[in-house]
């Protein structure tokens, strides 16, 4: 008899707690109206967490001085003009060798015979195409370029290639996302 009752204890605890675990109802906070104060500052501290991208880095940010490119400016107006066009003969001799081949590869794989229409679907430039900040160190050049797909701007990699800049499909933003997560 005694067995009978601890078992039936057991039963009836069981089943109050698997009712609980499994209820369809969303916690709700009942102190908000007598701890308002702490509330507040509860949630001024959880503002300053990021809660965007984790794999976002600092670059996403608009940068504070923006200086017009020069050298790269011809590089990305063309670049822009080819996009919209849809012309793959000028995008071809916009893109490093590598970056046509890699590019090339990619628009295949997705059933694409143009890499304008390709880059066009993926990443529309849209009606804004803007290069700044660019930083030159002998053949290899990097830039922040701004889209309407990256109002931000993203930093894209350039290399002086048969004696004229070419554009390359690598970016410091896409290799810091592909070193974090090694």
């Amino acid at each position: 008899m005694r067995f009978q009752n601890s078992a039936f204890i057991f039963v009836l605890i069981f089943s109050l707690f698997l009712m609980g675990c499994w209820s369809d109802e969303t916690p709700s906070n009942k102190n908000t109206e007598s701890n308002s104060s702490t509330t507040n500052e509860s949630a001024a501290a959880n503002s300053n967490i990021n809660t965007t991208d984790p794999l976002a880095t600092e670059s996403n940010s608009a940068p504070k001085e923006m200086k017009e490119a020069i050298t790269l400016k011809p590089v990305i107006d063309a670049y822009c003009a080819a996009i919209n066009k849809g012309d793959n003969t000028a995008l071809k001799n916009i893109y490093s060798l590598a970056s046509w081949k890699a590019l090339s590869a990619d628009a295949r794989a997705e059933g694409q015979n143009s890499v304008a229409k390709y880059l066009a679907d993926s990443e529309p430039i849209g009606n804004k195409c803007q290069v700044v900040n660019e930083r030159v160190a002998g053949n290899v050049a990097e830039a922040l370029v701004i889209t309407q797909t990256y109002p931000n701007g993203v930093p894209l990699k350039f290399v002086n290639e048969g004696g004229g800049w070419k554009m390359t499909n690598q970016s410091s933003d896409f290799d810091a996302v592909r070193k974090n997560s090694k």
